[in-house]
């Protein structure tokens, strides 16, 4: 009958009391001092006593292993927990909180039939701990004793837990925004997005991952993911919580990725991937989770630029290394470098941001390598005047690099209006189709020359993207302290378009950054 008394007393210091109330408890040791356990015990409805299947199967075949577990189960179920049980009771519970949910992990050593350095330890689901130990050892004798001496030790004790207070409960804790889905929809709105950009949510919920509503923001270095709904614990999370952050790698649209598990706790070993209106979310085991792009969508009002991250496009200005892009292609850019000099895609040069005008979106880029010698008589010139509407025009990048290669590519139209997105006055719109990749390209007219530089696509129209105005170009670079001096004539003049790509693409680079 002392069997189990022993257990309980080395577990626990239990004052006697003639009301069933909650008694201070200390244990051996414990994760954060400051936390106390009855505290944490008034937040806590269920408890987990660890077992692994194998254990579990072994209690069924020898129910004589299974006594010292069995003791401490019916210890906890006697003060006062709603539920207890082996993990096998648990392992597949949907809860809507994982914070009123304790487990408990049992170590011992057995020499013949005594039991030494019983320890029993509680975790939260932050994975605080309170650990319990008994020096002295004990024997292991059966269930009839253990059962006889736990109600006498009952009857003696009065045990009872703290009442339930959900006020207690553990908050898991992560970085929390001021993000909500219509925070993010009206940023879109005023804002544009890039490609990435957006509000997804899982097609299917895997055995990692619920089906999450997520939204995905730049950050100060690659994307914020914010949390929306879809939890199934959903009370341990709220709108705006951080669920990940996208990290760029070599190739533009796959990330590596930070992301919180549903308590919260960070794994780096996921990555995350984006097509046309879709984001792929790969976890450890390499199972894939399928995320629908539902905001922006072609039907919203939404301006998204035409950059796929860590790639653009940039044109020369003069011999000396001088490149235009947008300034959003090289924003927040540690190294800038330049590829397709001469036709050269394996050669990469190294090159600084010169001046930069964020208004317009607009930057201008030298290339500074110790290999760099010359870009060769840039073949247009730079036209101040502003473009008709219906006059044609063409225009020159690389767009998808991930999936269309590394080979310019030509698309054509005609100006549209000489105002942009929601009558910017600062761009043209034009119907030639660009993608993700054309941004800082130029745009010529059918005389060679540069009419504006490719910013922007709507993906609320069909073939309606923007260019910023040439003028502004010749503005910024009279910024510069030492202008450069610009071709005043032009090569292409009279030539047929393709005669005019075949010269004009040597002057037109993929610029990548990290």
């Amino acid at each position: 009958m002392k069997v189990l008394l022993k257990v309980l007393l080395g577990l626990f210091i239990v004052i006697k009391c003639s009301v069933c109330h909650a008694q201070s408890v200390t244990p051996t040791s414990q994760s954060n001092p400051a936390f106390d356990f009855n505290t944490f015990l008034s937040g806590i409805k269920s408890v987990e006593v660890f077992t692994t299947p194998e254990q579990e199967h072994l209690m069924l075949r020898d129910p004589k292993s299974a006594q010292v577990y069995m003791g401490v189960v019916k210890y906890l179920n006697a003060i006062g927990f709603e539920e207890v049980g082996f993990s096998n009771k648990f392992r597949n519970a949907l809860p809507s909180t994982l914070c009123d949910h304790a487990r408990v992990f049992i170590t011992y050593d057995v020499v013949k039939s005594v039991v030494n350095n019983f320890k029993v330890t509680f975790y939260s689901c932050s994975d605080d701990f309170w650990a319990f130990q008994r020096n002295l050892p004990f024997e292991n004798i059966g269930y009839t004793d253990a059962d006889k001496s736990f109600d006498a030790m009952r009857r003696m004790y009065n045990m009872k837990k703290p009442s339930y207070k959900p006020e207690n409960r553990i908050k898991l804790r992560t970085e929390a925004t001021a993000w909500t889905e219509e925070k993010l929809r009206t940023h879109f709105k005023s804002n544009g997005a890039d490609p990435i950009e957006g509000i997804y949510e899982s097609t299917t919920a895997t055995s990692s991952m619920p089906k999450y509503k997520v939204g995905v923001v730049k950050g100060d270095s690659g994307y914020k993911v914010i949390y929306l709904s879809g939890a199934i614990n959903h009370l341990d999370w709220s709108e705006g919580d951080l669920k990940a952050g996208f990290i760029p790698t070599a190739t533009p649209t796959m990330f590596k990725a930070d992301w919180y598990l549903a308590n919260k706790t960070k794994n780096s070993d996921f990555y995350a991937s984006f097509e046309p209106g879709a984001m792929n979310v790969i976890d450890p085991a390499k199972e894939k989770q399928f995320y629908l792009k539902l905001f922006p969508s072609a039907s919203d009002n939404v301006i998204v630029s035409s950059n796929t991250p860590g790639s653009g496009t940039g044109f020369a200005l003069s011999s000396n290394g001088l490149i235009a892009t947008n300034s959003h292609v090289i924003n927040g850019a540690s190294k800038i470098k330049v590829r397709g000099i001469k036709g050269d895609f394996v050669k990469t040069y190294n090159a600084r941001v010169v001046v930069e005008d964020k208004n317009n979106d607009l930057a201008i880029i030298k290339i500074e390598d110790p290999s760099f010698s010359s870009l060769g008589e840039v073949p247009y010139k730079i036209n101040p005047r502003t473009t008709d509407v219906g006059n044609s025009i063409f225009v020159l990048g690389y767009p998808l690099r991930a999936t269309m290669g590394d080979e310019i590519k030509l698309t054509n139209g005609i100006v549209s209006s000489k105002s942009g997105f929601q009558g910017d006055i600062t761009s043209y719109q034009i119907s030639a189709p660009i993608q993700p990749g054309n941004s800082g390209g130029p745009l010529f007219d059918l005389n060679g020359n540069v009419v504006g530089v490719i910013n922007a696509k709507h993906t609320g129209a069909e073939n309606a993207s923007y260019a910023v105005k040439s003028s502004y170009l010749l503005n910024l670079i009279d910024l510069m302290p030492t202008p450069p001096a610009l071709s005043s004539s032009s090569l292409l003049t009279g030539k047929s378009l393709a005669d005019q790509v075949k010269i004009v693409k040597e002057f037109s680079y993929i610029i990548e950054v990290n």
